[in-house]
């Protein structure tokens, strides 16, 4: 989107639905965290005023909000770093930080510390995270801007060096496809942000394969900055506008939590996933019991390219990282596959030493189609 030009905007459904992931991450990432740890941080590089237009609370308010129900339960500490390049939001952030902080106790609000900076987040949100002594600890980092290539791998790379951080980074891929070529300040700040120049390659693909060329070059991007597990949701809204979220951890369990907090957000903010991986390009709803389909397509795709199938935890591990699926979900699609005679499982009995074969009047390969990797 456009970088607003007020201090407080309207909500678009792609913030909502964002929002909504976010709020259901933190509520299983805070307490896991906390458990085993005295202090843990979340930081927002582009913080914003901490409310829309209709009243919504930002991204800051919905993390203090869950932060505090944690505290509640646990005597631990959090410190929350907002950075905000904008006087007129980082002073309206400040007046919404101070209200949510009046909703809780006086106790929450000495154990939640929270520090706004008026400043261009970087390099501000890097020095402020090494001056509290915040890197190397547990830190969730949310880098939600308005799309453009506007986060530099230097940040990245500095962040992931540790095994502690997560990030989620706003990625839309528009504004390089449509500018960048003929701008040579676009092109720089591009190679800023994937840390290299291959991304430009992107100006000799069909248009058709533009934005999945670069959602693969951040991929890349993102795993050299030392971010090995980088979940990608392509969100489409009802105005078929693209934006993706890549959330990078160096933990399969911070996948899985991801993951289940994906399939609740809440369907009313209109916007749909995509998994990559799925040959026909389905758009899936958003609900908890998700359609398979495309993870049945996807899984047979898998056992066919091996002579011996694959056993269970195999798709199990293979759902985990490279699709929007959760494994969980792995038994019924393998049953559902066996249903229609499309595999045969050994024995009968679907468990982890299930293998999964397919049946010999089935072709070992689908219809070839985009095979873009999740992450």
């Amino acid at each position: 989107m456009a970088v607003p030009k007020n201090a407080v905007w309207e909500r678009d459904p792609h913030t909502a639905a964002k929002h909504d992931l976010l709020k259901q991450y933190l509520e299983a990432w805070a307490p896991i965290l906390l458990s085993r740890n005295d202090v843990i941080t979340y930081a927002e590089g582009f913080a914003g005023a901490g409310v829309y237009q209709e009243g919504e609370p930002g991204s800051p308010v919905i993390a203090y909000d869950v932060f505090a129900e944690a505290l509640e339960r646990m005597p631990k500490r959090m410190r929350l770093i907002l950075t905000e390049e904008d006087p007129r939001r980082a002073e309206e952030l400040k007046r919404q930080m101070a209200l949510v902080r009046a909703k809780h106790t006086d106790d929450i609000a000495k154990r939640l510390q929270v520090d706004i900076q008026h400043a261009d987040f970087h390099p501000a949100l890097l020095r402020k995270l090494r001056i509290v002594g915040a890197l190397g600890q547990p830190l969730f980092v949310l880098l939600d801007s308005f799309g453009g290539p506007d986060i530099p791998y230097s940040l990245l790379h500095e962040l992931g060096l540790w095994r502690s951080t997560e990030v989620m980074v706003t990625f839309g891929p528009t504004f390089l496809t449509r500018f960048a070529k003929s701008d040579n300040g676009h092109r720089q700040r591009g190679d800023e942000a994937f840390g290299s120049q291959d991304w430009r390659a992107v100006f000799e693909q069909p248009p058709a394969q533009k934005f999945t060329f670069l959602r693969e070059q951040y991929r890349r991007t993102l795993r050299e900055a030392g971010f090995s597990h980088t979940l990608y949701f392509e969100m489409v809204d009802e105005g078929s506008r693209k934006l993706y979220l890549i959330f990078g951890t160096q933990h399969e369990k911070g996948l899985e939590k991801m993951k289940d907090a994906m399939w609740k957000v809440d369907p009313s903010h209109g916007v749909r996933y995509r998994d990559p991986k799925d040959t026909q390009q389905q758009m899936l709803e958003l609900e908890f019991e998700p359609n398979t389909a495309p993870l049945r397509r996807i899984l047979r795709d898998f056992i066919a390219e091996s002579p011996t199938g694959r056993t269970v935890p195999e798709l199990k591990r293979y759902t985990l990282l490279e699709t929007v699926y959760r494994p969980a979900e792995v038994i019924k699609a393998v049953r559902q596959l066996r249903d229609e005679g499309i595999v045969a499982t050994e024995p009968h009995a679907i468990n982890t030493k299930t293998q999964v074969t397919m049946t010999p009047s089935r072709p070992k390969s689908a219809p070839t189609g985009e095979q873009g990797a999740l992450w």
